[in-house]
């Protein structure tokens, strides 16, 4: 149920962007049959995968993840191909107190 959910998450932001699935697969370095079964939600999407994805995408991974209303993504213009995810650096905000 939950794959399922993400898989949703990650099918909406991606039409939005006009990318295809067959652009995901490559930039994530999978087959296109793999990446349309963790899309539909037939497999569990990995912490790395999650992290590539939301990384093309432009959003932050836990948007993926958390009940969120279509308006709540966060969309960046600056979608460069990625090959691991170890080519991916998360940045925090810290908090001002």
């Amino acid at each position: 149920m939950i794959n399922t959910k993400v898989g949703n998450r990650i099918k909406m932001i991606r039409r939005q962007l006009k990318i295809t699935e067959n652009e995901m697969s490559e930039r994530l370095g999978i087959s296109m049959l793999h990446y349309s079964q963790l899309e539909d939600g037939h497999l569990k999407i990995t912490v790395d995968q999650l992290i590539a994805i939301s990384y093309i995408l432009g959003v932050k991974p836990q948007s993926l993840i958390l009940e969120a209303k279509k308006t709540d993504f966060m969309v960046f213009e600056d979608k460069q191909s990625i090959t691991q995810p170890s080519e991916i650096v998360i940045f925090r905000k810290k908090k001002v107190v």
